[in-house]
């Protein structure tokens, strides 16, 4: 006969079991996540469009019409924001990443890229990329949203979460950073005090 503090705990043991297993399907996701996604940057950087495509949402490569107006609208993009000598492939980092509680999990990745602008100031651009996986996290393909207004994602991927937000492209030069952490209120100091005999 179970007892209802027997119930109970079985109660709690399977709520911590589906707890730690969610948080497990999410770590696991999001390692996946940002190993593709570095993927991604890593062959745009590089130029090797073969690898970008295969990492890409097919929904993208058929609203650009097929593979041909995909490539080419990917090396476009590239030439129009080509990265400078000194400049290294942008760097990747977990905005927002949910799942649909079947197998269907989409992210936000941030990129950034240390990027030197044409009057010779250094800035970060932040860019974003919409990733969805098919098969519980373990492959990612990814929208490029720098490469298309924000306003079209919904036309290249119709079966995007609508509670996934999308923050705007966003360009901070090194100075500006600097110029605000000097406006930031600074801890009052204590003044010395000597003692008169």
């Amino acid at each position: 006969m179970i007892t209802t503090r027997s119930l109970g705990l079985i109660v709690i043991l399977c709520f911590q079991f589906i707890t730690t297993r969610s948080q497990s399907d999410t770590s696991f996701s999001t390692q996946q996540a940002l190993l593709f996604a570095d993927s991604l940057v890593k062959a745009n950087y590089y130029q090797n469009w073969n690898v970008y495509e295969s990492l890409s949402c097919p929904s993208a490569i058929k609203y650009y019409g097929g593979k041909d107006g995909f490539h080419e609208h990917i090396v476009e993009a590239y030439y129009r924001n080509e990265p400078k000598v000194e400049e290294k492939p942008e760097t990747v980092k977990m905005v927002t990443i949910m799942n649909d509680n079947i197998e269907q999990w989409q992210c936000v990745i941030e990129k950034i890229r240390d990027a030197y602008m044409e009057d010779s100031r250094k800035a970060k651009v932040y860019t974003y990329l919409v990733g969805q996986s098919l098969d519980n996290g373990k492959t990612w393909k990814f929208i490029d949203v720098s490469h298309n207004n924000i306003e079209n994602v919904i036309y290249i991927m119709p079966d995007i979460f609508t509670s996934l937000a999308i923050p705007e492209r966003k360009l901070v030069y090194d100075d500006q950073v600097v110029a605000e952490e000097n406006k930031m209120p600074r801890p009052p100091t204590k003044k010395k005090t000597t003692k008169k005999s």
